[in-house]
């Protein structure tokens, strides 16, 4: 069992007994507890793509932020215009950024590596949406701007998806011990990891359990490379120099996204406050994704 299954065993163990104590956890407690942590870990583990880009790259700061804002604002051009697209294309950049950064503690020196990252992010985002098939519908149903992407989850393709997903992820990770890229041991610790990983999907609403996976998994493995990193170019001493590096763009995050969204709650905008989340959200994952990738990649 690696670091991150263990801290995400514990973090399961926590809110089953925080339900087995309630019984049942209503929707804006799952709110509260999913926003917390995302605003402790979640939002601050992408607060450094300035930084992690410029110190592997020859250009200036005006040009990465014109160039990062330009990308975000072509997207949400996209999502205006093209919404069901939109979302599509969402869930395939996060299918592919989550499955980079998940094999990023490998060495997967071979061509084809990115064929890795998309099937076994694949497998997890279609696991996320084939287990939670009928809470997401219900949910998208509710808005009136969320409709359009019901028939996505009550779709045969997400179920075809995760069955075929699940094979070419047995057949990958074989694949990846055969070629000696992993060990038989990584690969059983992977296997357990994603164990853990779908029954929090099944068990727990799908905002808890996207979450879990999101903080505990992802975030903390982002930020651990994070902080190793600019350790090692001596760009920071200490955990406290690296807190203080993740505050400036966290706070900027945070008031951003808390004027967009009490917009959206005083109908000074004509969109729903799920829509405007899943928005602000995708809109930042795409630079964020491309900024991560050229940070493994160099």
């Amino acid at each position: 069992m690696n670091a991150y299954s263990f801290i995400y065993l514990i973090s399961i163990f926590i809110i089953f007994n925080i339900y087995a104590g309630f019984g049942e956890i209503g929707f804006q407690s799952q709110i509260l507890i999913s926003s917390s942590l995302i605003i402790l870990f979640g939002i601050p583990h992408g607060s450094l793509d300035n930084i992690l880009f410029l110190s592997k790259n020859k250009t200036s700061v005006l040009s990465f932020y014109t160039i990062y804002l330009f990308i975000a604002s072509i997207y949400l051009i996209a999502w205006i215009w093209w919404p069901y697209y939109s979302f599509i294309f969402f869930l395939i950049i996060s299918a592919y950024h989550f499955g980079e950064s998940h094999f990023s503690d490998y060495k997967l020196k071979f061509k084809a590596k990115n064929c890795v990252f998309i099937i076994w992010g694949l497998f997890l985002m279609t696991s996320l949406l084939f287990l939670n098939s009928s809470e997401l519908i219900l949910t998208s149903e509710f808005f009136f701007d969320t409709k359009q992407f019901s028939s996505i989850y009550s779709d045969k393709i997400i179920s075809n998806l995760f069955y075929v997903s699940l094979f070419l992820t047995i057949l990958m990770l074989l694949f990846l011990v055969y070629k000696k890229f992993i060990t038989t041991e990584d690969m059983f610790s992977e296997i357990f990891q994603y164990f853990l990983i779908f029954i929090t999907f099944y068990l727990f609403p799908i905002i808890i359990g996207f979450t879990l996976y999101f903080v505990f998994i992802h975030s903390f493995r982002s930020l651990h490379h994070e902080y190793i990193y600019l350790k090692k170019i001596k760009k920071i001493k200490n955990i406290f120099n690296f807190i203080k590096l993740l505050i400036p763009h966290s706070i900027a995050a945070y008031f951003f996204t808390f004027i967009i969204c009490y917009a959206s709650l005083n109908n000074f905008l004509n969109i729903s406050l799920p829509m405007v989340i899943l928005i602000i959200v995708s809109v930042i994952t795409l630079p964020h994704a491309l900024v991560m990738s050229n940070f493994y990649n160099k």
